[in-house]
């Protein structure tokens, strides 16, 4: 396991990136497919050449694993229970997507020692400079732990349905987030479309609520059709942007990815900052 764990991270540092990305996904309400969409977005932006890593940190439904088709036997509680190299509970899967599962006691992350605590966050230290991008594949809702991650993301990817208790629930969501630190922008993808102009009037939606309570803009960054071919990859445990690439749903995934990535180099963002905010989030209990 230490030979696979050195030989990933001497793969990862042929080119490294200047600082990696953190991006929340998170949803108001569950089964909008926000997991799925962050797996078949992060293969996309691989496709781009872009090195990304999906951290499930949806306590105990391990979500990503099952998108993918697989079990991860390691986590981010073996890392700390069994002192174990972050590098020694990355998985990597697919076309290269690289994914570190929550596992079902991730929520006692909030228990741990001080000294558990620090290794924690010197492990995550060491992903700085070796992705692009690294998704925090979030449950439904927030935890007091799941907060203390979302508040330390650089963004906040919100995904919705254009069903009325997805917007009103991804709206409180955003209300709540904002509440604690405005400054964190929200980027929006609607799932599930029957067409363009529900897609649009979701987004409106959204937008209008964002801008009028929270004076906050959302930023758009598309849709994804329901289409059928994403629940026949679902059941085959095969992401549909692999599956069905040329489907209506791989080509908007394919748009999203160029949009997101437009958008997020209008802003910067550093590593450090998302270590530090974690640490000092932490520190308060």
């Amino acid at each position: 396991m230490i030979d696979q764990a050195e030989s990933l991270r001497k793969q990862l540092m042929l080119s490294s990136a200047q600082s990696a990305r953190v991006i929340s996904v998170v949803s108001g309400k569950g089964g909008v497919g926000k997991t799925n969409i962050t797996v078949n977005l992060a293969l996309s932006l691989i496709k781009m050449g872009k090195r990304v890593l999906v951290i499930d940190l949806d306590v105990g439904m391990g979500n990503v694993d099952l998108i993918l088709g697989r079990r991860a036997p390691k986590h981010i509680m073996d890392l700390l229970q069994n002192q174990l190299s972050v590098w020694e509970i990355i998985e990597e899967g697919k076309e290269g997507l690289h994914t570190i599962a929550g596992g079902r006691n991730f929520g006692s992350l909030a228990l741990i020692t001080d000294g558990m605590l620090d290794y924690f966050l010197k492990q995550l230290e060491e992903l700085e400079t070796f992705y692009d991008f690294i998704f925090l594949d979030m449950g439904a809702g927030a935890t007091e732990t799941a907060l203390k991650f979302i508040l330390s993301s650089h963004e906040i990817l919100v995904i919705a349905t254009p069903e009325i208790t997805s917007i009103t629930d991804a709206y409180s969501m955003m209300k709540f987030i904002h509440a604690k630190d405005s400054t964190l922008p929200f980027y929006l993808a609607v799932n599930r479309c029957e067409n363009e102009r529900e897609g649009r009037e979701t987004s409106h939606k959204l937008t209008n609520v964002c801008k009028q309570f929270l004076n906050k803009d959302l930023i758009h960054l598309g849709m994804i059709p329901l289409d059928q071919t994403v629940l026949e990859s679902v059941k085959k445990q095969v992401p549909f942007t692999l599956n069905k690439p040329a489907s209506e749903a791989s080509r908007a995934i394919a748009d999203l990815a160029r949009t997101y990535t437009g958008a997020a180099l209008q802003q910067k963002a550093s590593y450090k900052s998302f270590i530090s905010r974690l640490k000092s989030l932490f520190s308060e209990r």
